[in-house]
């Protein structure tokens, strides 16, 4: 319905800490361009929705090679507006021969129309990011906002999420020669003196494009300035295969949008009417859901995770749930002997193990447990049975696996009875196991009865074969021990 992308404006605003004001107005935003067939743009530049926010974030180090950086970032968000959105060009190159037989590349932009129209939500901040690594913390911080709070679904390759950027530079040391300011640019005041020309890189898909995008150009526009060459007021876009970025458009002097108040559309009052039949503070309280960083904090004060893990978790929205249901299953399932390592030991399963099945086939930052075959019950049932010690480590890699991607509806339990996947801790059954391989090697026990240096290989070797005997079942613990009382009955004088 129209409600829905002005509750989602809410809720983003809220979430960033923006100031929400009565009422907001819509206008036309006049230009021409291949993916606007109107000829002007409705948007909210002047009257928006929300403004004056905050977005806090932690800093994340795209270069794996360097350590992370464990400090905090704030950045300021100038307004969120909704708009119309356009077009989507799509460039296509394709090799084509001239009548006299020469070969040439011809480039030509196709505008897909599908999506114009469509209302979206867009947020615009202040000049406040001073590297690469704070864009792509930004970026990822705000798309993890979104998710949580669900007015986003942050799949940026399909275009859910896009990212403009505009980046200019500023010497280290100002000369006092300031002839290349950007006239045009709002937020001129607010940056350092010198800054240049910005240019703006459109339609970014990917954290990483972000990050390359912006290190790129601060490389070229700096080699630029030293060169005594001003960059150019235009804009670019990303090329993903060269990894640069390329010009799509100049831009001569001070453009002139023509703004003027939309005459065929309202003010968007925030009444009883927009907001479910609640005032805005009331509908905030019940729609706005727990954030990311309190999540992460209340994580670590209740189940005692590292911040680490606990930002691993919360990175995706619905692992929050399945961690706490697989954590009460767990804790069900043991009853009163619980060890104090368990919610450590369900957090490294869902984090490691289950993310690693998960991830099979999609991109890396696209998984989410949301697509998860096993459910959060399934888990903790899975993470009791192993710390009971009815199932061994590697049988519950097995069975995890088993339930991902066979015995979908099947408990982990169910699958350990029909596969013969359980510990055998049977006493007997184990000293039975070691008698029947002793027998089976009877140059071996010889060996050991020779006592010395013997006697220590020899155990190793019965061990390993009445492992294998058991195909990996017997608790090792307990074999170990059996196999001690078989060797003692059958050699009981021999000694190290």
């Amino acid at each position: 319905t129209s409600l829905e992308p002005v509750q989602a404006a809410l809720l983003t605003a809220a979430a960033c800490n923006c100031q929400i004001p009565n009422s907001s107005r819509f206008e036309r935003k006049h230009y021409a361009y291949a993916d606007l067939p109107l000829g002007y743009q409705v948007t909210q530049q002047r009257w928006p929705i929300a403004a004056n926010g905050v977005l806090k974030c932690r800093r994340r180090t795209m270069d794996r090679k360097r350590k992370q950086q464990e400090s905090s970032l704030s950045v300021g968000i100038d307004r969120i507006q909704l708009e119309q959105d356009t077009g989507k060009t799509i460039a296509v190159t394709r090799r084509e021969t001239a009548p006299d037989g020469t070969e040439f590349v011809l480039t030509e932009s196709l505008v897909d129309f599908n999506r114009a129209g469509c209302a979206l939500v867009e947020i615009v901040f202040n000049p406040d990011i001073r590297s690469a690594n704070d864009a792509a913390s930004v970026l990822s911080t705000l798309r993890d906002t979104m998710r949580y709070i669900g007015t986003c679904d942050g799949r940026m390759e399909e275009g859910s999420l896009r990212c403009d950027l505009n980046i200019s530079i500023a010497p280290i040391n100002f000369d006092g020669n300031d002839e290349n300011r950007d006239l045009d640019n709002p937020f001129q005041d607010s940056l350092p003196p010198g800054t240049g020309n910005r240019v703006e890189v459109k339609n970014l898909n990917s954290i990483k494009q972000v990050f390359s995008a912006a290190q790129y150009e601060a490389t070229r526009q700096a080699e630029a300035h030293v060169n005594g060459v001003p960059t150019q007021r235009e804009t670019r876009t990303f090329d993903v295969k060269s990894g640069k970025t390329v010009t799509i458009r100049s831009k001569e002097g001070a453009v002139d949008y023509r703004f003027m108040p939309e005459p065929d559309l309202p003010p968007i009052v925030l009444n009883k009417e927009v907001l479910n039949g609640m005032p805005l503070e009331m509908f905030l309280q019940q729609n706005l859901p727990e954030l990311p960083e309190q999540a992460t904090i209340r994580l670590m004060e209740e189940y005692g995770l590292t911040e680490d893990v606990a930002l691993v978790i919360t990175g995706d929205p619905p692992s929050v749930k399945m961690y706490e249901e697989a954590v009460s299953t767990c804790r069900q399932e043991l009853g009163d002997e619980v060890p104090k390592k368990l919610n450590e030991t369900v957090a490294n399963w869902l984090c490691n193990d289950l993310f690693a099945l998960v991830k099979e086939g999609v991109a890396e930052d696209e998984y989410s447990v949301e697509y998860s075959r096993v459910s959060g019950v399934q888990l903790g049932q899975l993470v009791a049975q192993m710390v009971e010690g009815s199932i061994s480590t590697t049988m519950a890699k097995k069975i995890l696996n088993l339930m991902y991607h066979e015995d979908l509806a099947k408990s982990p339990r169910l699958i350990a009875e029909e596969r013969n996947l359980q510990v055998i801790t049977d006493l007997d059954t184990l000293e039975e196991i070691c008698k029947q391989v002793i027998e089976q090697h009877d140059s071996q026990l010889e060996q050991y009865k020779k006592g010395g240096k013997h006697v220590r290989k020899m155990k190793k070797f019965f061990l390993g074969k009445a492992m294998a005997h058991s195909r990996g079942n017997a608790q090792p613990e307990l074999l170990s021990d059996a196999l001690d009382e078989m060797l003692e009955k059958l050699a009981p004088d021999v000694t190290e």
